[in-house]
């Protein structure tokens, strides 16, 4: 019988707690951080954790050690216009350098709306300026068919074509609606609500299920779109986003609440990071529409996906996808410090902010599911070695213990 001290889906401050201090530590202090345009997905990195690290000031007021210092030095690591990596030359645009900077544009806005820094304001809107409406006339040409099997963990650029050099991490150039969203709601700049509108167009057109889009990117993209509806009011954004979630809740999650790293691929892995979208997508519009359906969802993703993320060392990591074909939950890979250790901040963040709607009874009755699952109170009951148990956290399970784990999901 596995003897290990289980953590209950109680609450989050365990989380917090432990992803503050990884995040303290390398691969994000400030002789590591900074990657500069040697990386293959330019200001990705630097985005990421700046805003992990003010999604962590946010929760608590306190600060990782080198984060004011890793604004300081922006300007140093950035080119002439305050951005990381090439400027684009007027011929092609780098379909990962648009979806790295969704990040660094974010952090930048944030940094500026709460500390009134007048140099995160001047470079997001240099960002805005000379890296992103640049690329807006590219988007007419975005290529639509692509090779989707030929995609790992991190993405990496595998052809140029019509001006694009594009990544394998297909769709990832409409990721930079969430970034730019911010940016449109800070400063009312028109210019950016004509690219949301005109981009966001296009992602609809081009069918994200369809194309076998990355989830990631799609609900990350779909999260712009719902700020945009929340600073215009244009209820077409909330409907068009309320149908393509629905339509990734189809297609893109798994059975236990996580997702398929792409449309159309549940042989792949699922990912922190777009759970954490999920997750903010759902309890934002439980907020906007006070639909059931939608608090329901938000509370099974928090404790049914992004607790079997979070690992004991405080970061978060990939899993297998759970389907009615593969029903084991185990880990896919320990964890990904280069994106979803960060990412789950975010995740937390809502969590904090949005925590009455994630309290559990552990004394609910089980309820079976039509198509078989069970749970109580929104949590996932799975089984172990003959033992059957609620889901539960395994940010305290060590990490040789984790990688023997197998969960069955009952249905």
């Amino acid at each position: 019988m596995n003897t290990i001290a289980y953590s209950a889906v109680s609450g989050g401050k365990v989380n917090i707690e432990k992803n503050f201090q990884r995040l303290s530590a390398a691969p994000y202090d400030f002789e590591h951080v900074l990657r500069g345009g040697e990386c293959a997905w330019p200001g990705d990195f630097e985005g990421r954790a700046l805003l992990a690290f003010l999604c962590h000031y946010h929760m608590s007021g306190r600060e990782i050690p080198c984060m004011r210092r890793l604004m300081a030095a922006l300007p140093e690591h950035t080119n002439e216009y305050l951005f990381i990596g090439d400027v684009p030359d007027g011929r092609t645009v780098n379909e990962q350098q648009l979806s790295g900077h969704n990040w660094y544009l974010r952090a930048l806005v944030d940094w500026a709306e709460t500390f009134g820094d007048d140099f995160a304001l001047r470079a997001a809107k240099s960002t805005f300026e000379r890296l992103y409406l640049p690329a807006l006339p590219f988007y007419d040409r975005y290529p639509l068919e692509r090779n989707r099997r030929d995609g790992g963990v991190d993405g990496h650029i595998n052809d140029t074509l019509n001006g694009w050099k594009l990544s394998s991490d297909v769709g990832c150039a409409f990721m930079c609606l969430d970034g730019i969203s911010r940016y449109f709601a800070l400063t009312g700049d028109s210019r950016a609500a004509a690219f949301i509108e005109k981009t966001f167009g296009i992602f609809l057109r081009a069918d994200m299920v369809a194309r076998g889009f990355q989830t990631h990117t799609s609900l990350t993209c779909l999260r712009g779109a719902l700020r945009y509806y929340g600073t215009t009011g244009d209820e077409t954004y909330l409907s068009a986003v309320q149908r393509e979630f629905d339509r990734y809740l189809r297609y893109g999650m798994t059975l236990t609440y996580e997702n398929f790293n792409w449309f159309g691929r549940e042989d792949t892995w699922t990912e922190p990071c777009a759970v954490v979208d999920s997750l903010i997508l759902a309890t934002d519009l439980y907020t906007v529409t006070l639909q059931p359906r939608y608090r329901k969802l938000a509370r099974r993703i928090w404790a049914n996906g992004l607790q079997f993320c979070q690992r004991d060392n405080g970061g978060a990591g990939t899993n297998k996808c759970v389907t009615p074909a593969q029903p084991i939950l185990k880990i896919s890979g320990y964890e990904a410090p280069q994106c979803c250790t960060m990412r789950y901040a975010e995740g937390l963040r809502c969590w904090y902010e949005n925590r009455d709607l994630f309290v559990y009874d552990p004394d609910a009755a089980v309820v079976l599911e039509p198509d078989g699952r069970r749970f109580a109170d929104d949590l996932m009951f799975v089984e172990e070695d003959g033992i059957t148990r609620p889901i539960f956290s395994c940010n305290t399970v060590p990490k040789d213990a984790l990688e023997r784990l197998r969960l069955k999901v009952l249905f």
